[in-house]
């Protein structure tokens, strides 16, 4: 195969990484933002305490998280901040795996929360388990691989 082809065939492969990880973020993010008060009950579901705020953290989330989600996933669209863009899902990606892991390893059969509570939400439900983690490690490895790609221009 020449570099010429190889190149392109990289390229595309990145733009669909970018765009298939945009799409999930995007279509994750809107539900959430439009009723953020469900997403922070699906948050309080995961039951975790933090030391000195205890659940205090539950409305903030569901108010700072959503709108992160929404701004990255757009960030990936644009060459200038596809770095960017891979690097916070990426760090996103990785802090929901852990969650559903350890509410796996605590024996909570709950929703992951991913997609909000609408209807579309209500649709793509999925209880937190092993396949929503492979879900998250495959668009992780696309955020990898967006963001390597990203470091040669």
């Amino acid at each position: 195969m020449s570099p010429k082809p190889k190149k392109w065939l990289f390229e595309a492969l990145e733009w669909v990484c970018r765009i298939v990880v945009a799409a999930v973020f995007i279509f994750a993010a809107v539900p959430k933002i439009l009723d953020p008060t469900a997403f922070a009950k699906a948050v309080v579901n995961y039951r975790l305490v933090l030391p000195l705020i205890g659940q205090g953290y539950v409305y903030p989330v569901a108010m700072f998280l959503p709108p992160l989600e929404l701004v990255a996933a757009v960030a990936l669209l644009f060459n200038r901040w596809r770095r960017a863009g891979s690097l916070v899902c990426g760090a996103m990606l990785l802090l929901f795996i852990v969650l559903i892991a350890q509410a796996m390893v605590r024996g909570f059969n709950i929703d992951c929360g991913c997609f909000g509570s609408g209807a579309a939400g209500q649709a793509l439900a999925q209880k937190v388990g092993i396949k929503r983690i492979f879900e998250d490690v495959v668009w992780l490895l696309m955020c990898a691989f967006v963001w390597v790609r990203s470091k040669k221009g």
